[in-house]
């Protein structure tokens, strides 16, 4: 059989995914797999059940249905509290997390590293007021997790430190472990505890308020269409090019911001306020991972009973997954990564995915999500529960996977056919 001819369109996509793969790449992983980037990534994961459990009382409180709505309506107050006990304080359950992971990263203990990180926090963004008897607690939600972030890499490399130098209290053979190991913190933690006790106390350094000075025009970019776009695009170029661009790279720059904007709206939609943010934690399930990066949902369909057996059986393999947007199966077994003939299609279902979905509800045609949800909760209920019963972000999602099919089949059946004369072969 004669060699197939390999296309100009083809040998462009190879080219440009080779370039993707060599100088766009490996300075982004270069910074996801940076240690701190990757602990705090850790961290944030580790607070997800917090942020569940506590959305689960906005969803009884905010049922579309009248009949059960006014089920749970006598109980709103009390259900409130559970919300507020994990959202709230969403700041605190991070710097438990987060300095224990720090502490983990260079090898020292992870009870002390979180509790010095804690401690440290508290004074940098819960102030007490004596006069009063109160402490304020809102730097303790989303409000202080940028300060709390600073506060945990601080104190994680002070510690360290402090550990290399000997800057500890050594106790005799004889003392038990654990006594040791907690006196062995003590000149490290009161060094700390008194940095930022004359920063925030004695010189009324405000770290929280002037890191919103700084970030604050990132978080305006990153909720503009041109900040989603750029962030969709670099999500799937690097998953194009097989690297798993959600956990290493851009999902660990974005996701804090997403938090906190998810945070934001909800604490919104509580006072009856107008939502401030479009680009939420649950836009990105339900708008542009329909089935996994890429929406890759209707390819699943399409070679559902493709005549290619490869095709066809990674199709059988991959839906039951890409309902839970789960997509692995698929991107790697088609294969989508790396492959020029399925480079347009990937990338459009993004960029159109996340663009239909910002200027609808900027228009007001859909509601913007305010209430978290689990990455895995399906396509058609995500939209329902994230929007608090809007329909209508159900049917947007619904005709937007007529579009992705649309865009998809083309080059879905130019593969197949590839496929099919590979097999045959």
């Amino acid at each position: 059989m004669a060699e197939r001819k390999v296309s100009k369109f083809e040998t462009r996509m190879e080219q440009f995914g080779a370039w993707i793969e060599k100088y766009v790449a490996p300075p982004l992983v270069k910074f996801g797999n940076q240690r701190h980037m990757a602990a705090i990534r850790t961290a944030y994961i580790r607070i997800i059940p917090f942020i569940i459990v506590g959305s689960v009382p906005l969803i009884l409180t905010n049922l579309p249905i009248p009949g059960l709505a006014n089920l749970f309506a006598p109980y709103a107050d009390k259900l409130n509290v559970l919300y507020s006990m994990t959202f709230n304080f969403i700041g605190l359950w991070l710097a438990i997390s987060l300095g224990a992971e720090m502490a983990k990263m260079y090898g020292l203990d992870q009870n002390i590293g979180s509790i010095v990180t804690v401690a440290c926090s508290l004074i940098v963004v819960s102030p007490i007021d004596l006069s009063a008897n109160t402490m304020d607690c809102t730097g303790l939600s989303v409000k202080g997790m940028f300060s709390i972030i600073i506060v945990s890499v601080i104190v994680a490399e002070f510690m360290k430190f402090a550990h290399d130098k000997n800057l500890t209290i050594r106790m005799p053979k004889g003392v038990p472990a654990n006594i040791a190991t907690s006196f062995g913190a003590l000149v490290p933690m009161s060094i700390l505890a008194t940095f930022f006790w004359i920063a925030r106390v004695v010189l009324g350094f405000d770290l929280t308020q002037f890191l919103n000075i700084i970030i604050s025009p990132l978080l305006v970019l990153q909720d503009t269409w041109f900040g989603v776009l750029v962030c969709v695009i670099l999500l799937q170029l690097l998953w194009f090019v097989g690297i798993h661009g959600g956990s290493f790279t851009v999902w660990g720059v974005c996701y804090p911001l997403l938090i906190t904007n998810i945070a934001e709206n909800t604490a919104a939609s509580l006072i009856g306020q107008p939502l401030p943010h479009v680009f939420t934690e649950p836009f990105v399930y339900t708008w542009i991972m329909i089935g996994g990066v890429g929406s890759t949902l209707p390819l699943c369909l399409i070679w559902w009973k493709s005549k290619s057996a490869t095709l066809r059986e990674v199709a059988h393999l991959a839906l039951p997954c890409g309902i839970f947007n789960i997509n692995e199966p698929i991107i790697f077994g088609a294969p989508i990564a790396f492959n020029p003939i399925m480079f347009v299609p990937f990338m459009l279902s993004g960029i159109v995915g996340s663009m239909f979905a910002y200027f609808l509800t900027r228009l007001g045609m859909i509601t913007a999500a305010y209430v978290p949800t689990p990455w895995t909760t399906p396509l058609l209920i995500n939209p329902y529960l994230s929007s608090g019963g809007d329909v209508w972000c159900v049917v947007a999602q619904v005709v937007l996977l007529i579009v992705l099919f649309v865009i998809y089949y083309p080059f879905a059946k130019i593969w197949e056919a590839r496929m099919i004369e590979e097999e045959n072969s």
